[in-house]
């Protein structure tokens, strides 16, 4: 009988013992958790000091205009303004009359007589042999001051075309410069939307990747 009541009591004091030790490891446990959620935290609010800092910090290239000015500016680029749409160069303008020496009919008349006086002194006088080579001599003159005349309003004219086409470059130069100057401000403000676009991207992703982390790390605990 006293066997079996010390055994009792010993069962139970042991059970006694079994749960102290088991509610102390409890709170051990308890404590532990608390200090790592503590720690997480600490933590977390060093992070988002961090994060914080970063966006303060972060570099604005664009603001909340830029993409309608961005949309306008590219709504509104008409490539078939930077191209010159010049008038036909006129040819017509030029006659071969306007550039015969002014001399002409004292030059034909001098010819006709320097042939007539030749003829004479070789006594030809007035004969029909005088009369073709006086009229062959003008028309071959008269051909020499029309080609000279020709050539002149060529060169004036290819001259004139020259100065004309060197305008129309000019001017086609000009427009190709103020068009590349266009798509510089539109490539411009598109870079810079996209780059703060980028950096707003990485910032919710780095919040994201710490709210992750914190979810992951106080599961881990429970």
């Amino acid at each position: 009988m006293v066997g079996a009541i010390a055994g009792a009591v010993g069962g139970l004091a042991s059970a006694a013992i079994g749960a102290y030790g088991a509610a102390q490891e409890r709170k051990a446990a308890n404590r532990r958790r608390e200090q790592a959620n503590q720690q997480i935290s600490a933590w977390q609010q060093q992070a988002e000091k961090i994060l914080a800092e970063s966006e303060a910090n972060r570099t604005q290239l664009s603001d909340a205009n830029s993409v309608s000015r961005y949309k306008a500016l590219r709504d509104s680029y008409d490539p078939s303004a930077y191209v010159v749409e010049p008038e036909k160069f006129d040819k017509s303008a030029y006659s071969v009359e306007d550039y015969l020496n002014p001399n002409r009919d004292a030059i034909l008349a001098d010819v006709r007589k320097q042939i007539l006086n030749t003829n004479i002194g070789q006594g030809l006088g007035h004969s029909s042999g005088a009369y073709e080579a006086i009229v062959q001599g003008v028309l071959d003159k008269d051909e020499d001051l029309l080609r000279e005349a020709r050539a002149e309003m060529k060169d004036e004219r290819s001259f004139d075309y020259g100065m004309y086409t060197d305008y129309i470059n000019q001017q086609q130069k000009k427009l190709d410069s103020m068009q590349q100057g266009y798509k510089d401000q539109l490539e411009l403000l598109r870079g810079d939307i996209q780059f703060d676009q980028q950096q707003t991207d990485a910032t919710l992703q780095n919040r994201l990747s710490l709210g992750n982390a914190i979810a992951q790390s106080r599961a881990q605990l429970v």
